[in-house]
């Protein structure tokens, strides 16, 4: 999972929802919609879960639409962003769970696009 550290205005946080540059961000890959993100405010110090809600190509930049979502515990964050492992026993981790939610919405997403498609 990434992460990516923002300044969050006030105005942002009210509104759930920020652009972001992939060049301004400095990420390393291009990242998915509806992927799953993890947002820490550095002026505040505080951690967000957040999913790319939309993706605009650009020229000489691609400019992603992130929806913030609930405020992270600050070992809640270290947990998203550690490496997954294997699961150790047949119950579902937090972060399994969030992960197949994330692949459930991106198959969602496509199916409706291709339905719109068909319908026109």
């Amino acid at each position: 999972m990434e992460q990516i550290e923002l300044q969050l205005s006030e105005f942002t946080l009210r509104s759930r929802s920020v652009a972001v540059s992939h060049v301004a961000a400095g990420l390393q890959r291009g990242l998915e919609l509806g992927e799953p993100l993890v947002v820490s405010d550095t002026g505040r110090g505080r951690f967000f879960a957040a999913v790319v809600a939309d993706v605009d190509f650009e020229l000489s930049d691609t400019v992603y639409r992130i929806e913030l979502g609930s405020r992270l515990a600050a070992e809640e964050a270290s947990d998203w962003l550690a490496p997954a492992t294997a699961p150790e026993s047949d119950e579902f981790t937090t972060r399994q769970i969030l992960e197949l939610l994330g692949e459930l919405n991106r198959s969602r997403r496509m199916m409706r696009a291709l339905s719109d498609d068909v319908a026109h």
